[in-house]
């Protein structure tokens, strides 16, 4: 055998064994028999395990191939193992985040509620493997808390822990009537009867949880050098100091050309003015609203191929439907379901919530707010990505890059703007108006992490420059606190895209096309951009 078949064979076994430890992984990749109907060990041994599986992974590669003999694009997965390998350390080692938060209710109720909603087998096959995996639920919680037997927990995320853990309850209850009379008896009563087992262990973990917060510690924040440490393992290019002043810059110059596009919409009125008549710009009702998001995404997809801009295939198949009632507590706007790696046929569904009050219809489903959302969620954005991503090895279903997830996203919007299918000052408005928030973030993510800026303080500058709900900012602020690096991520990965862009350009010159630029990053997965790079730089070589 070949070093490229030895490669391959190593990966397919690994991975195998990756899925043996992580049924819940297996489903989300859309790998659903046996896995659906059983959890893995909610125990550090387990979180242990993985990074050991990860370590023999590489030295199996290190040992048994040759990686000069290897092709470019096994090469790259190869830095992709090696990349998640450290990343895994530094969460282990550095930040202990699984001995640190004694949240899980909400990866458990994530997991349960995909498998109710994505119709990737028959409803009563699902509901089973739903009762199989609640009647593991109260197994798993045993093992999950022995975590802290040793350890302090964060109280910040104890005290979201507990929330959760108050809530959570109405999703497995609705999942419950919600399968009355669509499943057979049998399949019922099994549920029923997880159900009741589940609610005594609820009763069980909360306690817990209550006993745990007075033992739990003030101190959330990574700290400056750990910071650092993260920044540099993810192969940023850039300091915490230099991605602050980006986030600083960037505010800045977004707050005057937010003005200055507002002067246009509302000329010698107020920004808030200017916010006004784009929300008025809106459906008269619901059903229009839903139609127009449909109409929308056909037009964006459309413009895409007519413009030369990606690759679509007919593959690539987004349902655009109601949020079910039974959902739409859990979906307050709306969300995007990606294809799994292995469903078949892979079908996205974005579902839109119906507000409660048809007063706030235009706030959040007004024309250019559709028009941007999808060109962001849908085509050529996050969808698009997702869909033709899941085509790529299944070492880069392991590490997805969050500078190039949520940065193409962003840069999509402004690659639409620029040819022409965003054209009016309200869509620049609104695309505006988020990149505000998402300097913001930039500012509020850094500081936090590195323990320069209190929690308060936080929530008041999002609130401050944002106009966001203080609510809202709280819970934004709580997210942050728990992922550091993540909310800086957004508007630096636009960044960073739209520089790789231009560096792609003049390196091309006349033979350079947004296409061919385009299609580069979504045929290659959730790189991280000095990866993204090196991909560039072989297809030059190769062409010459």
């Amino acid at each position: 055998m070949g070093a490229n078949e030895d490669f391959e064979r190593i990966n397919g076994e690994m991975f195998q064994k990756l899925l043996e430890l992580n049924p819940d992984f297996a489903t989300h990749l859309g790998l659903h028999d046996p896995y659906d109907d059983l959890l893995p060990d909610g125990s550090t041994a387990n979180v242990e395990q993985n990074l050991k599986l990860i370590e023999e992974w590489v030295q199996r590669l290190k040992k048994e191939v040759r990686r000069e003999e290897l092709r470019s694009e096994n090469r790259i997965d190869w830095d992709v193992l090696g990349m998640t390998l450290e990343i895994g350390r530094f969460y282990f080692r550095d930040f202990r985040v699984h001995e640190r938060d004694p949240e899980t209710l909400d990866g458990l109720g994530g997991l349960l509620f995909v498998m109710f909603v994505k119709d990737y087998a028959p409803f009563e096959r699902r509901v089973d493997s739903i009762a199989s995996r609640m009647e593991k639920i109260p197994k798993y919680l045993e093992e999950f808390r022995t975590r802290f037997e040793r350890s302090a927990p964060v109280k910040l995320w104890t005290e979201i822990a507990l929330e959760t853990c108050g809530s959570i309850p109405g999703f497995f209850k609705t999942v419950l009537e919600s399968s009355r009379g669509r499943v057979s008896k049998d399949v019922q009563k099994r549920l029923e009867d997880a159900y009741g087992e589940l609610e005594k262990s609820l009763v069980v973990h909360e306690n817990w949880l209550r006993e745990l917060l007075p033992k739990a510690e003030e101190d959330w924040a990574l700290g400056r050098e750990k910071f650092e440490k993260l920044l540099r393992l993810r192969d940023l290019g850039l300091s915490a100091d230099e991605i602050h002043g980006l986030g600083v810059k960037f505010l800045a110059e977004l707050k005057e050309k937010r003005s200055k596009i507002a002067g246009k919409i509302a000329p010698r009125k107020s920004v808030e003015e200017a916010s006004k008549i784009v929300e008025s710009d809106c459906p008269k009702t619901f059903r229009e609203a839903l139609d127009f998001v449909r109409a929308e995404v056909k037009r964006a997809r459309q413009f895409i191929i007519e413009k030369d801009l990606a690759t679509v295939g007919e593959a690539e198949v987004l349902r655009v439907e109601r949020t079910p009632d039974f959902m739409a507590t859990l979906t307050p706007f709306a969300a995007l379901y990606m294809p799994s790696k292995f469903d078949r046929p892979p079908v996205g569904i974005y579902v839109v919530t119906e507000p409660k009050n048809p007063s706030d219809l235009c706030r959040h489903l007004n024309y250019p707010s559709i028009r941007n959302t999808v060109v962001h969620e849908a085509f050529p954005g996050h969808f698009l990505q997702g869909a033709i991503s899941n085509r790529t090895s299944v070492v880069r279903q392991l590490y997805g890059a969050t500078e190039t997830v949520e940065g193409w996203a962003h840069y999509c919007e402004q690659m639409m703007l620029e040819h022409g299918h965003l054209k009016g000052s309200e869509e620049e408005f609104v695309q505006v108006n988020d990149q505000i928030w998402r300097a913001v973030r930039i500012i509020v993510d850094v500081k936090l992490s590195q323990g320069a800026m209190k929690f308060e303080e936080a929530v008041e500058m999002l609130a401050r420059e944002t106009g966001m709900p203080r609510d809202a900012a709280v819970s934004e602020v709580r997210r942050y606190t728990k992922t550091p690096g993540y909310a800086l991520s957004y508007l630096l990965g636009k960044h960073l895209i739209l520089q790789l862009r231009e560096k792609v350009r003049k390196k091309m010159g006349e033979k350079y096309s947004e296409r061919y630029f385009n299609d580069k990053i979504l045929k290659n997965g959730y790189l991280p951009m000095p990866l993204l790079e090196k991909v560039f730089e072989l297809e030059k070589s190769r062409q010459k």
